[in-house]
Protein backbone atom coordinates (compact mmCIF):
# COMPACT_ATOMS: atom_id res chain seq x y z
CA UNK A 1 0.00 0.00 0.00
CA UNK A 2 1.11 3.44 -1.36
CA UNK A 3 -0.21 6.88 0.05
CA UNK A 4 1.66 9.57 -1.75
CA UNK A 5 5.23 9.14 -1.82
CA UNK A 6 4.88 6.79 1.73
CA UNK A 7 5.13 2.89 1.31
CA UNK A 8 3.65 1.25 4.03
CA UNK A 9 3.88 -2.48 2.57
CA UNK A 10 1.10 -5.09 1.71
CA UNK A 11 -0.77 -5.26 4.86
CA UNK A 12 0.08 -1.90 7.01
CA UNK A 13 -0.49 -1.32 11.04
CA UNK A 14 -2.38 2.08 11.36
CA UNK A 15 -2.47 3.50 15.00
CA UNK A 16 -5.28 5.57 15.02
CA UNK A 17 -4.96 8.99 17.28
CA UNK A 18 -6.05 8.61 20.57
CA UNK A 19 -6.20 12.18 22.92
CA UNK A 20 -3.83 12.09 25.99
CA UNK A 21 -2.46 8.58 24.81
CA UNK A 22 -0.74 8.71 21.38
CA UNK A 23 1.65 11.79 22.40
CA UNK A 24 5.28 10.94 20.80
CA UNK A 25 6.76 8.79 23.33
CA UNK A 26 3.62 6.30 22.46
CA UNK A 27 4.16 7.02 18.68
CA UNK A 28 7.53 6.02 18.77
CA UNK A 29 6.93 2.62 21.04
CA UNK A 30 4.51 1.77 18.70
CA UNK A 31 6.82 2.12 15.22
CA UNK A 32 9.44 0.07 17.12
CA UNK A 33 6.74 -2.65 17.90
CA UNK A 34 5.39 -2.64 14.14
CA UNK A 35 3.52 0.14 13.52
CA UNK A 36 3.26 1.43 10.03
CA UNK A 37 1.67 4.66 10.02
CA UNK A 38 1.16 6.73 13.48
CA UNK A 39 -1.20 9.88 14.04
CA UNK A 40 -0.72 12.57 16.14
CA UNK A 41 -4.01 12.79 18.77
CA UNK A 42 -6.65 15.54 17.70
CA UNK A 43 -5.39 19.39 17.16
CA UNK A 44 -7.61 22.07 16.67
CA UNK A 45 -6.97 23.95 14.19
CA UNK A 46 -7.89 27.09 16.10
CA UNK A 47 -5.32 26.33 18.38
CA UNK A 48 -2.58 25.87 16.35
CA UNK A 49 -3.47 29.54 14.69
CA UNK A 50 -3.33 31.14 18.10
CA UNK A 51 -0.06 29.35 19.18
CA UNK A 52 -1.16 27.47 21.91
CA UNK A 53 1.51 25.63 23.77
CA UNK A 54 -0.08 22.58 24.42
CA UNK A 55 -1.59 21.90 21.02
CA UNK A 56 2.11 23.06 19.04
CA UNK A 57 3.49 20.35 21.35
CA UNK A 58 0.74 17.70 19.73
CA UNK A 59 2.10 18.20 16.26
CA UNK A 60 5.55 17.08 16.95
CA UNK A 61 6.40 14.74 14.36
CA UNK A 62 9.61 12.28 13.50
CA UNK A 63 10.96 11.87 10.22
CA UNK A 64 9.63 8.76 10.02
CA UNK A 65 6.41 9.62 12.26
CA UNK A 66 4.63 11.57 9.57
CA UNK A 67 0.62 12.59 10.10
CA UNK A 68 -0.88 15.12 12.29
CA UNK A 69 -4.62 15.45 12.51
CA UNK A 70 -6.70 18.55 12.60
CA UNK A 71 -9.81 19.48 13.14
CA UNK A 72 -12.01 22.75 13.03
CA UNK A 73 -15.36 23.92 13.18
CA UNK A 74 -14.85 26.45 10.10
CA UNK A 75 -14.36 24.87 6.80
CA UNK A 76 -12.15 27.87 6.07
CA UNK A 77 -9.58 26.84 9.14
CA UNK A 78 -8.58 23.61 8.03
Amino acid sequence: MKIGSIELGEKPLFLAPMEDVSDLPFRKLCKRYGADMMYTEFVAADALIRNIPSSMSKTIIEEDLKSTRLNSSHANVS
